[in-house]
């Protein structure tokens, strides 16, 4: 009773969604056509009335008390051609001889000619209506919706002024007795056809899903079972304590990009009916498209899979066309049934990191699952870090040499936790690359930076990744601050020197971008030999940064010295300003004044802060 009355429900929710979803296609239809019809009703008027003024001539009306007999029958007829050839009923012009509108010229019809009503020169329009009259006064093209004893029209009159100032209006009317009787066909044709694809869609679905509960539980490329039907047999299965191996065939997405997705079945098929001779009766289950899950309940399954994966013909061809050898890694683990994918996950993953064709979960890798549960926490630290304002900018200081003082100062972000504790970036960056929280932080630490700085003097820098750089909104976001802000000269942005070679084009692009809102531009990280530090510079820069790992070892490297000394001149030779980090100390510092470079940072000229500092101390000695 139960299931018969569920089926009654969702008969009646699908007949009522259908009733709805025609209402709403018919209507659509209904509108759509209607304005269809309308729209184009309107642009054959208004190409009518003015193809009517080109034939009458903007000099007609200046004499019209010249105007002979024979003259207004030859204009009539030349109208009634243009009337003919456009398709619609009546072009005409008209003056306003108070209290009277009159025709000046005008079409005629075949039933006009039949039945005498074939308009004259100076007739009066008896039916003028108050827009009629008032069209004289417009300055655009004026549309009425009119019937009078010849029908039901459309009019357009659009006014024109003749040489001697007579204000004149070209017109053209067309019938549209039969636009209600085209919608109603429409609507005909709508309905049927909405029908006709309702029932089709029911059948349509009626398959899919006879299809889908029998595709559901098989993978459709090899027709083994899959992870649905893993996690089904798993949940079903009595025996507590199983042992899982996920089999990872290294090669396979190798071997579908180089000859093809057929080929790459081919081989996982393979592997798959080799592995099902031994694991009855559980079957082979396609886990993604180059793992594979084989599965035991015997005792001390681990040690079985093991030796069967082991065992597994490396030396022999998967497949003889084309003759292909492959490699596997496995991962294994036994014991509760609920644990076994995420414990074999990490030690397949482990196996592939260590060059292993096995490894086997054991408490030692329980770091791993402490490391994935360490990153999702800090993902949660991070999403309520930003929902609870929790985000602050640092300001490490850079010190200009030339002007003796510190003058800028480098935007980074900390993170507050709940317990008030400041977390450094080497903490969160990584998990802030992996969730695409690069964008969601640049836009916060930038928007405090112009909130705190706009009003002032201080030059500021803010790094930008390539993920921020190539998302529009952001941006875009950039540019309407930039649009904002009183002294864009005093705001740097930074992009890593590998992520623009990486994808030199489109930063190219947006380096221009920017610079063409009055920004500077630095190129951060840099570290590669003077030919690619040739091609950074080509770039619309202003500053290149030399990565820490060079102008660390500056003091005790002469020829480290020498790199950075003549790249100090390239950048001098080129209106480049050249940075250098990780000064620790006197020496290096007074080093690197010898190299010639323009500014310094690192902890002998300050440490970030979340404060900027106001003195311009002296650090030279």
């Amino acid at each position: 009773m139960l299931r018969r009355t569920s089926l009654v429900v969702w008969l009646f929710i699908g007949f009522s969604t259908f009733i709805a979803s025609l209402a709403a296609y018919v209507g659509y239809t209904y509108h759509t056509t209607r304005q269809a019809i309308m729209d184009d009703i309107d642009t054959r008027l208004l190409y009518a009335a003015k193809s009517a003024q080109l034939i009458v001539g903007n000099d007609f009306h200046n004499q019209l008390e010249n105007i002979e007999q024979y003259q207004f029958q030859s204009l009539s007829a030349k109208l009634t051609e243009l009337s003919e050839a456009l398709g619609v009923e009546y072009v005409y012009t008209m003056i306003y001889d108070s209290p009277y509108v009159r025709f000046t010229s005008s079409s005629f019809t075949k039933e006009d000619l039949e039945n005498g009503r074939v308009t004259q020169f100076l007739d009066p329009y008896l039916e003028a209506t108050v827009i009629n009259k008032g069209a004289f006064r417009s300055t655009e093209p004026v549309f009425e919706v009119s019937e009078d004893q010849w029908g039901y029209f459309k009019t357009i009159l659009v006014p024109f002024v003749s040489a001697d100032g007579t204000i004149y209006l070209a017109g053209a009317d067309i019938t549209i007795d039969n636009v209600q009787r085209q919608l109603r066909s429409s609507v005909a044709k709508a309905t049927l056809t909405a029908s006709f694809f309702f029932f089709i869609s029911l059948l349509v679905a009626g398959l899919y899903l006879l299809l889908y509960r029998k595709a559901m539980t098989s993978d459709t490329r090899t027709g083994f079972a899959n992870r649905i039907a893993l996690e089904r047999d798993l949940a079903k299965n009595q025996n507590q304590h199983l042992s899982l191996a996920i089999v990872w065939v290294s090669e396979l997405e190798d071997i579908i990009s180089f000859y093809g997705a057929s080929i790459g079945d081919q081989v996982i098929q393979r592997v798959m009916r080799h592995f099902s001779e031994f694991t009855y009766p559980y079957p082979v289950y396609r886990l993604a498209t180059s793992k594979l899950v084989i599965m035991c309940d015997t005792d001390k399954g681990e040690h079985y899979l093991n030796n069967l994966i082991r065992e597994f013909p490396s030396s022999h061809p998967v497949i003889n066309s084309p003759h292909l050898y492959i490699q596997l890694c496995a991962g294994i683990a036994s014991g509760n049934k609920a644990l076994l994918l995420d414990n074999a996950y990490v030690a397949c993953r482990q196996a592939k990191q260590q060059n292993k064709t096995v490894c086997m979960y054991t408490t030692n890798n329980q770091e791993a699952k402490q490391q994935q549960a360490s990153h999702l926490a800090m993902a949660n630290t991070l999403q309520n870090a930003f929902e609870h304002n929790r985000i602050v900018a640092y300001f490490t200081p850079r010190f200009d040499v030339q002007k003796n003082q510190i003058t800028q100062h480098i935007c980074t972000a900390r993170v507050i936790n709940e317990q008030g504790a400041i977390l450094n970036a080497d903490m969160y960056q990584k998990v802030v690359t992996r969730s695409r929280m690069e964008g969601k932080m640049t836009h916060n630490i930038l928007t405090q930076c112009v909130t705190r700085f706009r009003k002032t003097n201080t030059a500021w820098s803010l790094k930008l990744s390539y993920q921020d750089a190539s998302d529009p909104q952001l941006i875009d976001f950039i540019n309407q601050e930039l649009r904002r802000y009183p002294q864009p000269a005093l705001v740097t942005f930074e992009f890593d020197e590998q992520a623009v070679l990486n994808n030199f084009n489109s930063m190219a692009t947006c380096i221009n971008g920017l610079k063409s809102k009055g920004v500077k531009i630095l190129i951060n990280a840099v570290s590669s030999g003077l030919l690619t530090v040739s091609r950074v510079m080509k770039l619309n820069i202003d500053a290149i940064k030399l990565d820490e790992s060079i102008s660390a070892h500056m003091h005790r490297d002469d020829q480290v010295f020498e790199f950075i000394s003549h790249l100090a001149k390239l950048c001098s030779d080129r209106d480049i300003r050249l940075i250098v980090g990780a000064v620790q100390d006197e020496t290096q510092f007074q080093r690197f004044i010898d190299a010639g470079v323009s500014m310094m940072q690192g902890r002998y000229i300050g440490k970030a802060t979340p404060h900027i500092k106001t003195d311009s101390r002296n650090l030279t000695h």
